[in-house]
């Protein structure tokens, strides 16, 4: 399997929490499991935006120019940002999270546009980001 097609496969693998946990969040009966799924769903999003930081730190790491402080400090925003959203009251926490996701999957892009990544990773990360803020939104309204 290729890189492409091994990263699309856990790519979309990855996104099955966040489906799975906003489903269980909505429509579970019982109040307490359904605030552990509203808990877990906010928890897998500030971890995988950590991740997404992680892959800046990456690049950041890759090269020793006038730009590496910058990559490398930008790179800890969204482990910060992921963060933070654990400690706000859960609509605002969501919606920090859904502009989190659209922030860095913008800041992706234009990496990629720069040749930083291979040029299969774009439409992946976009995708994705499209996925996960569409169920980062749909908690912040109907969860929040």
């Amino acid at each position: 399997m290729s890189a492409r097609q091994t990263a699309w496969a856990l790519a979309l693998a990855g996104f099955i929490p966040f489906g799975g946990l906003l489903a269980a969040a909505l429509f579970l009966s019982d109040d307490g499991v359904r605030g552990q799924a509203t808990f877990a769903l906010a928890a897998y999003g500030a971890v995988v935006l950590s991740f997404l930081g992680g892959i800046r730190w990456g690049l950041g790491l890759s090269r020793d120019d006038e730009t590496t402080a910058q990559q490398l400090a930008l790179s800890v925003v969204p482990s910060l940002a992921g963060w933070c959203s654990l400690l706000l009251a859960q609509g605002v926490g969501f919606a920090l999270l859904a502009v989190a996701f659209v922030a860095q999957g913008v800041r992706d892009n234009r990496s990629g546009m720069a040749g930083q990544f291979p040029a299969w990773f774009m439409p992946l990360r976009t995708t994705l980001t499209l996925m996960v803020t569409a169920v980062m939104v749909a908690a912040a309204f109907l969860l929040g």
